[in-house]
């Protein structure tokens, strides 16, 4: 009995202590979730502050970032603003360092362009018309003159005007404005095609370049403005004053800087206001030679090969033009009417043709033109074998104009490939011994050999005899020969004309 009051005393606790355990458990999961339950309700909570604030940050950085665009949007356009005033050389000095100093420069290409008439054109246009006239033939010369590296100056009423050179110098400046200004008249030419297309009148252009030095730089506080200074701004204005429309006029310097690559027209003295007589040419075009499919006005690659071989070669071709050309004007015996200064002109336009034709590059193209120029100095001192005395001054002078001794012997045996008979050995004498005979294939053959007859006649070399002379020039053609393709090609068809024309006259002159 009290066994069985032991066992039952004993379960009951056991079952007392289950249920307190149990109890203790149930207490301390309950506690466990309502802990887990708080700390999700934190953690959500904080991620709904984080996501809140998240929304908040990307808010405020696009808004930013819409700001810094309207902020950018807003410095590239007064950048392009103030690049439409000023050159880009003179922006950033003045936006680095408040100013931009007045810079000097030695060599530079002035234009102006003004319309012909212009005042009396306005009274047929309504003043908003006029302007988008005169807005629409500006916007075609910005387009070109920044095509050839040429800065717009300003426009002051109708007259346009823009410089080479400026801000950034640079050598080919004359050249770069002649083009631009070839490109130019040009234009001019298609819209007054077009506007007379639709019945509409044209205007007419006139252009003018001078080459000096000037000053230029930025003025102005309110209101910037980039401007240039000097003579040379001056004699440009009257440069162009003095010209005719549709043509480009320019001045002594600007011609001796671009000569060797355009076609040009010597005018004369020229007087111009206030400036009294300046010698003035007008520029027709790209030498033919020197531009894409002949046009005269786009430049090939041959043109600024050798632009970059005249303003980067040690040899100052210029400088030895200038001397032996002073020389034989000064030297040269009177009688001689064609072995004279045009011939060495005519010769050296002819090599320096010649050349380009057949791909000559290089310092080659210089040593031929340096050939051209000295093959008849001889004459100076005698008539007879002139061409040692010719190779004599060349290789005595060409030292102080940057030749070198192995550029100086190539031009002497080039001048001494001209003697008669012609027998060149390379490539640059048959180049040499085409060029100086160049004239036997042209359309000016029988001016050039009447010259020849005169000087023959007065030097006591033939006797006054046309019937004789004609002759000569049937035997002389006849035994001639080109040498060079290009010669060949474009030389020997017509001179194969002049035979047979003065076999003609031969034989109406026995009848």
């Amino acid at each position: 009995m009290i066994g069985t009051v032991f066992v039952g005393f004993i379960f009951s606790s056991i079952w007392v202590d289950i249920i307190v355990l149990l109890s203790a458990v149930i207490a301390l999961y309950a506690l466990y979730r309502s802990r887990i339950i708080r700390i999700q309700k934190q953690k959500d909570l904080l991620e709904s502050q984080v996501k809140l604030r998240t929304i908040q940050i990307i808010k405020q950085k696009e808004q930013v970032e819409k700001q810094k665009r309207m902020l950018e949007q807003e410095k590239a356009k007064t950048e392009k603003l103030l690049l439409n005033i000023l050159p880009r050389e003179m922006a950033d000095e003045l936006k680095n360092k408040g100013k931009a100093k007045a810079r000097k420069y030695r060599s530079s290409t002035v234009m102006f362009a003004d319309f012909k008439g212009f005042t009396k054109l306005a009274e047929d246009y309504k003043p908003e018309d006029l302007v988008a006239q005169l807005d629409s033939y500006f916007i075609k010369f910005d387009e070109i003159v920044e095509k050839y590296n040429v800065e717009k100056i300003k426009t002051i009423g109708d007259a346009y005007m823009a410089a080479g050179g400026v801000p950034i110098r640079n050598k080919s400046n004359a050249i770069d404005t002649t083009l631009a200004a070839l490109d130019i008249q040009r234009a001019m030419k298609e819209m007054k095609l077009q506007k007379e297309a639709l019945g509409e009148k044209a205007w007419d252009l006139r252009i003018g370049l001078h080459s000096g030095a000037l000053i230029a730089g930025v003025v102005g506080i309110k209101r910037f403005a980039y401007d240039i200074w000097g003579d040379t701004v001056n004699v440009a204005s009257r440069i162009e004053s003095s010209g005719e429309i549709g043509k480009v006029n320019i001045s002594e310097t600007t011609y001796e800087a671009v000569s060797e690559f355009f076609t040009t027209e010597y005018r004369g003295k020229i007087k111009a206001k206030d400036k009294g007589e300046i010698d003035m040419y007008f520029v027709h075009g790209v030498k033919t030679e020197l531009s894409e499919n002949d046009d005269e006005i786009t430049p090939n690659d041959a043109f600024w090969h050798y632009v970059n071989l005249k303003l980067y070669s040690n040899i100052n071709y210029k400088n030895a033009e200038k001397y032996i050309i002073k020389r034989l004007a000064g030297d040269l015996p009177q009688g001689l009417h064609y072995h004279g200064i045009h011939h060495t002109k005519d010769v050296c336009e002819a090599v320096e043709r010649l050349a380009i034709w057949e791909g000559v590059k290089g310092e080659d193209l210089y040593l031929l033109k340096t050939a051209a120029l000295y093959h008849d100095a001889g004459f100076i001192d005698s008539y007879e074998s002139n061409e040692p005395i010719g190779a004599n001054l060349a290789k005595e002078m060409l030292p102080n104009f940057g030749y070198t001794e192995e550029q100086i012997d190539q031009v002497i045996r080039l001048i001494e490939a001209t003697k008669m008979p012609q027998n060149p050995q390379n490539h640059l004498e048959q180049i040499m011994c085409d060029s100086d005979l160049d004239y036997l294939g042209r359309n000016d053959f029988y001016a050039i050999a009447e010259t020849l007859r005169q000087e023959l006649v007065e030097f006591g070399k033939l006797e006054d005899n046309p019937l004789q002379w004609v002759e000569m020039n049937i035997g002389f053609l006849g035994g001639h020969k080109y040498f060079t393709k290009s010669s060949q090609m474009r030389r020997q068809p017509e001179k194969e004309r002049r035979i047979g024309e003065l076999k003609n006259k031969l034989e109406a002159a026995k009848q």
